[in-house]
């Protein structure tokens, strides 16, 4: 039996946490004796009777095989800890998952990677900050890491796309479930130029007890995570204190203090982490040897401006001088809503600069803002 084959196998045991897992492998030269070991030499090492059973009574290659098989039926494949392709980042945490199911790639520039997390339930205001923060960073180079929730993690993935970026998507359930089926073209989008993770056996439905876990790989394979609205429970937050424990940054970004939704950001805030206000405020927390990978200039490719167009429109009013988002609203005419997603797809493209407190400027104006 291969030592991949063990892993696969052990992983795929759900008594198995990934605490127990390494407790059991660091203990055994060759992970595969695991499976010859009787019940009771089992119970000796602390495994609990029922899992010691279903350890013994299981035919690893078997259902290493089946997993493989099923991995490549949805287009993905199996990672194994100590492989080349495994995230290095995510190889240093404390409990990191044995296995990992993959579809899409794996880059070693993915060690330059911010994760961004909120409500799903998020404002307005919530989604377009974090699909701008996502496009600004993504331009940069950076590699944006969330969990495909609605609200904040969706943002931040279609803001990382909108920029010709790379994002990854780390599921709390199989590879092969469509969780959210609202995002399905999402995930297809997110594969092609990304990829989609799982620490999970395929088949593993979307069980709450599982996001924790997934939280936890989200935070480990960055190097730092922001929290862009976030409730005072929440899974956010989970994933912020993952950040902390694993050495990693937390920034957050602030919110009003009557908002439920802000209450989350706000406390981080309170306990140090870093207040964002655009992406600049989270780049200059980088080292040096960090910073010096990533490109300031915009890299998603611009279209031109057609003539007419509302990009057209909008740019009659954009001068060197900062223009408040309002006055933009009023002398367009463009619905508040509409303005607000146009500036941000400005904004990526290279045309426009946004301010801090709304304002924008041609992207050489005033202000001298890296966000």
């Amino acid at each position: 039996m291969t030592r991949d084959a063990a892993y696969i196998a052990l992983n795929g045991i759900p008594a198995v946490t990934p605490r127990r897992f390494w407790k059991l492998v660091r203990g055994e030269n060759d992970p595969a004796r695991i499976f010859s070991s009787s019940e009771a030499a089992l119970a000796a090492r602390g495994v609990p009777t029922e899992t010691a059973r279903r350890i013994c009574a299981m035919d690893p290659e078997a259902f290493a095989r089946r997993e493989r098989e099923r991995a490549d039926e949805t287009g993905g494949r199996i990672v194994i800890y100590g492989d080349s392709t495994y995230p290095a980042a995510l190889a240093e945490i404390d409990d990191p998952p044995p296995v990992l199911y993959v579809q899409g790639k794996l880059l070693k520039e993915d060690a330059l990677a911010l994760a961004i997390v909120g409500s799903r339930s998020a404002s307005t205001p919530g989604r377009l900050n974090a699909e701008r923060i996502a496009g600004r960073l993504a331009g940069m180079g950076m590699t944006i890491v969330s969990g495909l929730a609605m609200g904040i993690d969706t943002s931040a993935h279609q803001g990382a796309l909108a920029a010709g970026g790379r994002t990854l998507a780390v599921f709390g359930c199989g590879l092969d479930q469509i969780y959210p089926a609202s995002n399905r073209a999402l995930r297809k989008k997110i594969a092609a130029r990304g990829a989609l993770i799982s620490e999970f056996p395929m088949g593993t439905a979307p069980l709450p007890m599982n996001f924790p876990r997934r939280n936890r790989i989200i935070s480990g394979i960055a190097l730092g995570t922001l929290v862009v609205e976030a409730a005072k429970r929440s899974g956010s937050l989970i994933t912020a204190r993952f950040a902390l424990e694993q050495g990693r940054e937390v920034f957050a970004r602030p919110g009003t203090i009557q908002s439920p939704r802000s209450q989350g950001g706000n406390l981080l805030i309170q306990k140090g982490a870093k207040l964002v206000q655009d992406a600049g405020d989270i780049v200059e927390e980088f080292p040096d040897e960090v910073r010096r990978y990533l490109s300031f200039e915009k890299t998603a490719a611009s279209e031109p401006v057609t003539a007419g167009s509302e990009e057209a429109t909008v740019l009659r009013f954009i001068t060197d001088e900062p223009v408040h988002i309002d006055v933009l609203t009023r002398e367009t005419r463009l619905a508040p809503a509409t303005m607000a997603a146009l500036l941000i797809k400005m904004e990526l493209k290279g045309l426009v600069r946004q301010l801090p407190g709304k304002l924008f400027t041609s992207p050489s104006g005033l202000g001298g803002c890296n966000g």
